[in-house]
This record gives C-alpha cells, structure tokens and sequence, in this order.
C-alpha cells in the first residue's frame, strides 16, 4: 500500500464512518420527532341568545332616605330580570351567572359605589328572587327551561348600609352610581 493510499484509508474511512453515523442519527431524530395527532372537536352554537335590550340594563334603585337605612340597614330589592331568547334544552341545562365589578372593602360581595358618587357609607348587593344573595365576582347556577326556548332571570339589587357608618352615624347623602359587568356561560 502506498503512502497515500495508507494516509486516505487512515483518515477518510472514519471521516466517512463518523458522517455516514451522523447522518443516521440525524435522520433518525429527525423521524422521532415526528408525532401524529388527532384533533376531534365539535362546533356548538350558542344555547341561548340575550335580549338585545339587556345587554347594557339600568337598575334605577330610587330615592333613598338615610333614616331608612339607619332604621333598617338596607333598602327593599328593586326587581329588574335577565331575559334569555332562542334557547336550546338540548345543548344546555343550566346557566351560570357572575357579576362583576369592585367589591366594597366594608361589605364584601357587595359593589362599591363609583368614586364619582355622593354618597357614602352604603353598597348595592344583589339577591335572587328568593332572596339568596349573590356575591360580585362570584358565579351563581340557574336552571333553564327545558320546555320554552324563552328564560327570564330574576333578580333583586338593593342598598346596604356598612355597619361602621351606622354605628358613627356616617353615612352620606348623595347621589350615586356603580357599574358591573356580567357574564354568562352554559352547562
């Protein structure tokens, strides 16, 4: 064997033994890499439709008078409802409803009046008909009917004086707002 063959044979053979191994590795990386999946879903309309007229609601709560407050700690619930249109029993059972906004630091579950409002010392809660309350920012389940395609939600909003302002005599007459938001989902 001549010199040069012995040098090429010394280095070219593992050369190529080293690329021809990578080259395996890499195409066997390359082929264990590759997974299949299987995506199977299924495309739902919504189970029902909001009233358009709902869909930014005023709840006008009234003139309030302290002594009422001072005397009873809340005012009577001012009734106003949620109507659902076009629902279908078949693709949901139940609904469930949060309202949210910022809770009073006095009355939590409460909603906070607006820094723009008057009055103090008070915070508006809300209850279902049957005078369950239902906490800001928490979810509460109702039942749809299965029988109509039309619900009606009913619910209560109502004023309640902060125990501290009653006891310091502090609560501030005033006009007042709060804003919440709410959010329906299905089962």
């Amino acid at each position: 064997m001549s010199p040069l063959n012995m040098k090429l044979s010394k280095y070219v053979l593992p050369a190529l033994f080293i690329f021809g191994i990578g080259g395996q590795k890499s195409a066997y990386a390359q082929d264990s890499m590759r997974q299949n999946v299987k995506i199977t879903l299924t495309v739902l309309a919504a189970p029902c439709v909001i009233k358009t007229e709902d869909k930014a609601m005023e709840v006008y709560l009234g003139r309030i008078l302290n002594r009422d407050l001072y005397q009873n700690h809340r005012t009577p619930g001012q009734h106003f409802e949620l109507h659902l249109e076009e629902c279908d029993p078949r693709v949901a059972q139940s609904l469930k409803i949060r309202f949210m906004g910022p809770e009073s630091r006095a009355l939590p579950g409460l909603l906070a009046f607006g820094a723009d409002s008057r009055a103090s010392g008070a915070a508006i809660g809300m209850e279902s008909i049957d005078g369950k309350p239902l906490p800001f920012n928490k979810v509460s389940k109702f039942p749809l009917s299965r029988t109509s395609s039309s619900n009606v939600i009913p619910f209560r909003a109502y004023v309640q004086a902060e125990p501290r302002a009653i006891q310091q005599n502090r609560i501030g007459a005033g006009a007042f707002n709060a804003i919440a938001t709410f959010e329906v989902s299905y089962e």
